[in-house]
């Protein structure tokens, strides 16, 4: 097993195990990763590529609530990357607000961003010499997919103007339901997430590196979205599963949201230097 790319340890313990995977935990800083026996997910296709083009409306209310975190921050349009864009939703919204948009997508869903006028990288982030630097750098259920995450946001702090932030969003494996569903918590997906953060390892993560914590918040449910009432009409009138599954669930989201335990996180750092 590969030493710990936090604090270099090789001990771990084992927490949650299936039949080609097992989540560990690290004894000295605990961050979590994801240990197989197969071979990683190829994202060449990634299998939400398809459902980001279909929901666009649907994940454009989510995304909002990542870039009014943001702009809390920095309120004056400048420049801003997203780190796995897919086909561009997210900067959309930047874009509409007066912001040079940047992404970086190694699916085919980048071609779709760039028609609608987004500067993409067709790569993956670790192979792309950029020549500038931005105000705002965004990693949205990213950071959880890729091999080193540390060596991620090192490389996003050299890309930051001074003052400027990097906001990540990602999985919380500290939530309530991860809690109380174990293996079976449905943002597990242990073949696909290589690193399981909480909000201790994911803020060392970013101090590591040198960044400032100017922010946390967590989301459950109709918390992730920035408009709830929209999403209730769109499940209502169009996906009423999803709506059935909106009402069953909205009591877990109050008890998760009065907790601080949502199942997904973000992390806000800034770069004082």
């Amino acid at each position: 097993m590969k030493k710990c790319i936090l604090c270099n340890s090789d001990k771990y313990k084992t927490l949650l195990q299936g039949k080609n995977w097992q989540i560990v935990k690290c004894n000295k800083c605990e961050l979590v990763k994801t240990e197989r026996n197969i071979e990683n997910a190829s994202y060449d296709f990634y299998h939400r590529d398809e459902t980001y083009k279909k929901l666009e409306s649907h994940f454009k209310n989510i995304f909002q609530t990542r870039v009014n975190l943001a702009k809390k921050h920095i309120e004056t349009p400048g420049k801003v990357l997203d780190v796995g864009c897919s086909n561009g939703t997210m900067l959309d919204i930047f874009k509409s607000d007066g912001w040079e948009t940047w992404g970086v997508e190694p699916s085919e869903n980048a071609e779709i961003a760039i028609d609608k006028g987004h500067k993409v990288f067709q790569t993956l982030f670790e192979k792309v010499n950029f020549t500038g630097k931005f105000n705002i750098i965004i990693m949205n259920h990213t950071l959880e997919h890729l091999e080193d995450p540390l060596s991620v946001v090192k490389k996003a702090y050299s890309l930051l103007e001074k003052d400027g932030i990097l906001l990540v969003d990602v999985p919380n494996f500290d939530s309530l339901s991860s809690r109380l569903m174990g293996k079976y918590w449905p943002h597990l997906l242990p073949l696909e997430h290589n690193f399981q953060f909480t909000r201790k390892t994911l803020e060392k993560t970013f101090e590591k590196v040198g960044f400032s914590i100017v922010d946390y918040k967590t989301r459950s449910g109709i918390f992730e979205f920035a408009n709830p009432v929209q999403e209730v009409k769109e499940s209502l009138f169009g996906m009423k599963k999803r709506f059935i599954s909106r009402v069953i669930n909205f009591p877990y989201d109050i008890l998760a949201m009065l907790l601080n335990r949502g199942d997904s996180m973000s992390v806000v750092g800034r770069r004082v230097k």
